[in-house]
């Protein structure tokens, strides 16, 4: 017998396992069809929660297949396999040679054609027809006169719904069905004394996160299923959690499977619901067992008492700092900042996690509160990087956040860190501590729990000086019913978040933002300033559109910090300038007025606090802004003023310029020969980081900078240098075509590099391509300067482009449809800005062709091209690496045989791409 029964998802449909020999071993599943038979559709739960139509007697086929066959060895015949299902299609037979097709017909509970099925063989049809027809004449299930009764009218539970159903069983044990199981810890229930319902629950006393890797939450699954999945158990209802979840054990004669869980490593145990089950003793003394066994995610694990001693002598001091626990129980970093400092409260990442900054340094501490914990039901949609994420805050997730975030943002407070946590994902260490303001007294961990939207919650290790005050804030949030103590569920609260959408998707939003215009003027807007990006970038929250929007303030530039650098590598001014705004407008409340909207889909916006200090108009005049295409906002005349005085009193940009070490860059050498085609083989034919600064015109070129320490240090001195360029260069009077110069870029009022294409003498203009971008644009004559004959700017003049063209191998421009290359365009636009990319060929011109990825286990952006039908297959390739080659064949193949996009009706003629 080669498989064993895994589940049964109806009575045709099925899942084999190959048998494993370990726990840890990963299982080879196999789904499949019953060949050549048709029972009854099964309810499924739809994605939003219903469930779909069932078909008489669905429920007995499945039940009658799930009572003979689950987790039986079964002897498993494929017979064809089928592309729609995407399952191997097979009869199974147990080993007293019990056939499951013939069962189900036998009963009644399956059909065969009338007609013989394609590829069955007809002493097959014959026997299966002859129990159909014994079925028939004996009226047994879809043939007996009450079939069409025998259906379940399965329905969905709200949460109270739920709860209501389940709480007469607390305490009580139930004999319930395995439906599915979501997770090591999470399973869907059915019970005939539960009606026809199916609960969701949850293990008590368990957890499955911040394990050894993914790998083994997927083996812990894998194991929950091959034992109970499908199968009857017995279930004892423990309570329900502080988030209203449903808590069960699943008991038998030896325990309960909480204890086989915590005794193989795939989960640990979890405070917050132990005390619920009445087998505390023997759950950790299973938890225990796995870390003397190392198995599972304590496999690294090494206990207190056999780690090794370090030897101290002399004067030496014990190690400071408060000290971690990574999962596996080791020790982790240890938090080695103030334990009591004072600040001032200037961000709310969410309602227990803030930033304060010390007053002493400025330095920035991300801390949590302790012994709080609010909701983290916080749910995004799309995942990932998308222009448009609908961002579902549930649970009182954005209430929490907005009370501490009007009650305290910018208020002084006092800071006693009591016990500090590592972040698994990121290796944060995070401090947890009180925080107390200092005008009003309030104890904001305390206050927090109080209003009713978070709860009091201290983990086994964690200490707290004020437990009995959260206490008393939490009871006194019960008996007010306040927020998740009162009867009535909360109204989600939905976000989108406008991110990266282009200039077509923000000129389309921009509508909505300027509604109400009179006069040429925006409309004011309220706002909040979710948070500050840089000098002169913040994300803003539009109440009245459910909007959050990137935002530049109008009007000026700011010093820029080189993308991803580390501190200590970032421009002292830049870091001074964002330190500013964010003491001036991070989380405050302000007004808006959206003025228009660049390239990359920021809006440009004037933004005032309600006192009616501008912002842009405060930095110029601290000196951290120049004036920059101010003309026509309402309060230009303010701006000059405030730059004029920072500029007389030589504060901050105005006070002193620095010069930078140079760097160079070869040229590479063209070749006469277009179709030469070599492979690269040096360093860049490995997949490095890189960031995607603009699409070329074709559709099948991007610009790619670096992403590597030494390119972003070098960038940030080449910036420094350009700015002082377009303050001491003189005026680019005759621009000549190809000459460089320093340009204005007017939609991030950036100062770049450029090198002139056409000069517009009619309009006077010059049209200009920012070389360390890839992006051109019409720059006026008068913000166009040359650059300076000193030495100093010499790496203005000669370091070679940060933005390299890099033509997507494997990739043809389909030219016969203009649509198809706005598609390409618009689809590397949506694909993602932080990539890898590794060189493949290059041409007899020099131009490189890359493959671009965000990992290199999914589709490349080349193949993901090339699978939607928006550009063609470079044949010419074909010799170069026939393995990729291949590939990216397969990715076409995909499109042309689903005729989607250039292929929408029929092949199109390659012949003149060889």
């Amino acid at each position: 017998m080669s498989h064993i029964v895994f589940s049964v998802e109806s009575g045709d449909r099925l899942v084999l396992m190959k048998p494993v020999s370990s726990p840890y071993e990963k299982a080879k599943l196999t789904p499949i069809v019953l060949s050549f038979i048709q029972a009854p559709r099964i309810a499924r739960r739809a994605a939003g929660g219903e469930f779909s139509e069932e078909d008489p007697c669905a429920y007995e086929a499945a039940e009658l297949i799930r009572s003979r066959f689950i987790g039986k060895p079964v002897r498993f015949i494929e017979d064809y396999y089928n592309e729609n299902l995407q399952r191997s299609g097979g009869r199974i037979s147990l080993q007293s040679g019990e056939d499951a097709s013939q069962l189900l017909l036998q009963e009644g509970l399956a059909l065969i054609p009338p007609k013989i099925p394609q590829g069955m063989d007809k002493p097959l049809f014959d026997t299966y027809t002859s129990c159909m027809n014994q079925a028939r004449k004996a009226k047994k299930g879809l043939f007996a006169a009450d079939a069409a009764g025998k259906v379940r009218s399965l329905k969905n539970l709200a949460p109270d719904e739920q709860e209501a159903v389940l709480t007469p069983f607390v305490g009580k044990e139930l004999l319930c069905r395995v439906e599915k199981v979501l997770s090591t810890t999470g399973l869907v229930l059915s019970s005939s004394e539960l009606g026809d319902v199916q609960v969701p629950v949850r293990f008590t006393g368990i957890l499955d996160k911040d394990l050894d890797g993914v790998e083994l939450l997927e083996l812990g699954k894998v194991y929950v299923e091959r034992f109970i999945l499908n199968r009857n158990v017995q279930v004892r209802v423990d309570g329900f959690d502080k988030f209203n979840n449903t808590m069960i054990s699943v008991v038998s004669k030896k325990g309960t499977f909480q204890e086989e869980l915590l005794s193989k490593g795939f989960v640990k145990l979890h405070n917050a619901t132990l005390a619920l089950s009445d087998r505390v003793e023997q759950l950790q003394k299973a938890e225990l067992q796995a870390k003397e066994n190392h198995v599972g995610t304590w496999k690294n694990f090494v206990a207190k008492d056999d780690a090794p001693q370090k030897v101290v002598s002399g004067d030496a001091a014990p190690q400071d700092g408060l000290p971690t626990t990574l999962p596996d129980g080791t020790a982790g970093p240890r938090f080695t900042g103030p334990l009591l400092f004072e600040g001032k409260l200037v961000q709310v990442v969410q309602g227990d996690i803030l930033v304060v900054q010390e007053s002493n340094t400025n330095t920035l501490y991300r801390l949590s509160l302790a012994g709080v914990r609010c909701s983290r039901n916080i749910s995004r949609s799309p995942e990932g990087s998308a222009p448009e994420t609908r961002v579902t805050y549930d649970d009182y997730a954005w209430e929490s956040k907005e009370f501490v975030r009007s009650h305290y943002i910018g208020k002084k407070v006092t800071v006693q860190v009591e016990y500090a946590r590592c972040i698994p994902k990121t290796m944060e260490v995070r401090p947890a501590a009180v925080i107390t303001d200092v005008d009003s007294g309030d104890n904001i961990n305390a206050a927090l729990i109080e209003s009713g939207f978070a709860h009091f919650f201290l983990a086994k290790s964690d200490v707290c000086s004020c437990v009995t005050e959260l206490k008393t804030a939490e009871e006194n949030a019960k008996e007010a019913q306040k927020g998740i103590y009162g009867e009535k569920h909360n109204i989600p609260v939905k976000v989108v978040e406008l991110n990266r959408l282009g200039e077509s998707k923000a000129k389309y939003y921009l509508n909505f933002l300027q509604k109400g215009m009179q006069g040429g003027r925006p409309p004011v807007l309220s706002g909040v300033v979710d948070v500050v990006l840089g000098p002169s970038s913040l994300r803003v929250f539009i109440p009245k559109e459910r909007f959050q929007i990137s935002v530049k303030l109008a009007g000026i530039t700011t010093p820029q910090s080189p993308f991803g650098a580390a501190p200590h590598e970032v421009s002292p001014l830049a870091e001074e300038a964002k330190l500013f705004t964010i003491n001036l407008l991070q989380q405050r409340d302000v007004n808006v007025q959206v003025f228009f909207s660049d390239r990359g889909g920021n809006f440009i916006c004037g933004v005032s606090l309600p006192d009616g200090t501008n912002a842009s108009v405060a930095l110029a005049e601290a000196g951290y802004a120049s004036v920059s295409n101010a003309d026509k906002l309402p309060f230009c005349h303010e701006l000059c003023d405030a730059e004029e005085k920072a500029r007389e009193a030589k504060l901050n940009i105005f006070d002193e310029t620095r010069g930078e070490v140079p760097i160079s860059a070869a040229k590479a050498a063209a070749s006469a020969d277009p179709f030469g085609l070599s492979k690269v083989t040096d360093d860049s034919s490995k997949l490095l980081p890189y960031v995607i600064t603009e699409v070329g015109e074709d559709g099948i070129s991007v610009y790619l900078q670096d992403c590597t320490p030494e390119t972003e240090e070098a960038s940030g001195k080449m910036q420094a240098l350009v700015n002082k360029a377009s303050t001491v260069g003189p005026l680019c009077a005759n621009p000549k075509k190809g000459e460089l110069v320093v340009a204005l870029y007017a939609a991030d009022n950036l100062w770049c590099r450029g090198k002139v294409l056409k000069v517009n003498k009619a309009s006077e203009t010059v049209d200009v391509k920012f070389i360390d971008f890839g992006n051109a644009d019409s720059v006026s004559l008068s913000n166009v300067h040359s650059i300076p004959s000193d030495a100093d700017f010499n790496i203005v003049r000669d370091a070679a482009p940060y933005a390299r063209l890099a033509h997507l191998a494997f990739l043809k421009q389909y030219k016969e449809n203009e649509s198809a290359t706005q598609s390409c365009i618009e689809a590397i636009y949506d694909f993602s800005t932080d990539v890898l990319a590794k060189a493949v060929y290059k041409d007899a011109s020099g131009s490189t062709y890359f493959t671009v990825t965000t990992n290199e286990n999914v589709a490349s952006l080349n193949e993901t091209l090339l699978q939607r039908g928006l550009a063609m297959l470079d044949q010419r390739a074909q010799t170069v690496d026939p393995k990729e080659y291949k590939r990216h064949e397969a990715a076409k193949d995909i499109a042309r045989k689903g005729h989607k996009g250039i292929w929408q009706f029929g092949d199109i003629e390659e012949d003149d791409d060889l």
